[in-house]
């Protein structure tokens, strides 16, 4: 786990870097947005700020709420056409990645659309409650835990037209825990993201 972070800050400091050396206009504002992610293990919903000193490089921290899906669950109906769950699984995750993107190919493109790399990692935590139990009660005893978390990617951004942008996020994501939880210990794979995205006023 420590290999994998360590590679991911040395990804982020050569795309800083590369972004500063090159020549770009300087630029101060900032942008929030909305999205959507499909996990290897799950699906998530949650928020981000961007900042951008520079016309190709933004500051990046996201926010996300994902629920946890387990490859041994599964529903099947009795005699009497009611769901039963075998091996149901209620874990979440909750996020917190401070990153970096960089738009390297802002001359060579249409101005409507702009292709990054990025490059993010913080803080995962883990919400593990009761299985089979109601949605109230089984938040009563909560198990947490913490792990840092890293991912990288390509990010499209597509403009809208109505001073908004699209953003598709296609890349890979690594969290390993101290311990098993809920069957694995971690949690990794590929993720696909969209988005909205606002100018901050």
């Amino acid at each position: 786990m420590i290999r994998s972070t360590r590679s991911v800050l040395l990804i982020a400091l050569l795309l800083i870097g590369s972004a500063w050396a090159q020549p770009g206009q300087h630029v101060n504002y900032s942008t929030v947005g909305l999205d959507l992610e499909i996990l290897s293990y799950g699906g998530s919903l949650g928020g981000f700020y961007s900042f951008h000193p520079r016309e190709n490089l933004s500051l990046d921290l996201e926010t996300d709420w994902a629920l946890v899906e387990s490859s041994d669950t599964y529903t099947y109906y009795n005699y009497y056409s009611q769901p039963v769950t075998i091996n149901n699984r209620n874990l979440s995750f909750a996020k917190l990645l401070a990153g970096i993107t960089w738009f390297p190919f802002l001359e060579s493109m249409h101005p409507s659309i702009k292709v990054a790399g990025f490059a993010a990692a913080g803080p995962l935590l883990s919400l593990n409650t009761a299985d089979d139990e109601t949605f109230l009660t089984r938040w009563q005893d909560v198990e947490l835990d913490v792990t840092p978390m890293v991912r990288g990617g390509v990010h499209v951004k597509i403009v809208n037209g109505k001073g908004a942008f699209y953003t598709l996020r296609l890349g890979y994501d690594y969290a390993s825990f101290d311990r098993v939880i809920d069957s694995k210990q971690t949690y990794k794979g590929m993720f696909f993201q969209v988005g909205l995205e606002f100018l901050h006023r």
